[in-house]
């Protein structure tokens, strides 16, 4: 059933896979990367930004694979630079978790 002027289906959750470890996850679990400029790759915080994004799962092996040079320029289709603030963001979601609340998104954003 599709909601008047809203064009969803009520009900769909978007679904997209980790780049780690391959598995389908509804997008709001995962964590999600977008290369921008220059071909540095940042945490999509509010998971809104343009461009092409890659997902990971908030698993620590997943983690560590989005830190991977040629797994991220795979998904990005482009060469691409992990530089400080990204290992920095990632690390801190490993550490902390990655629930969606607030605190960990407003800490991400002053990244």
């Amino acid at each position: 059933m599709i909601e008047r002027g809203l064009m969803t289906k009520v009900g769909h959750t978007p679904v997209r896979r980790c780049l780690g470890c391959r598995k389908r996850r509804r997008k709001d679990e995962l964590i999600r990367l977008v290369s921008v400029k220059g071909g540095n790759v940042v945490v999509d915080v509010l998971q809104r930004m343009s461009g092409r994004g890659a997902y990971l799962c908030k698993d620590d092996r997943c983690l560590r694979i989005g830190l991977n040079v040629k797994a991220m320029s795979n998904a990005f289709r482009k060469k691409v630079v992990i530089d400080g603030n990204l290992r920095k963001s990632i690390e801190t979601i490993s550490q902390e978790g990655w629930d969606g609340s607030g605190q960990i998104r407003s800490s991400l954003a002053q990244i």
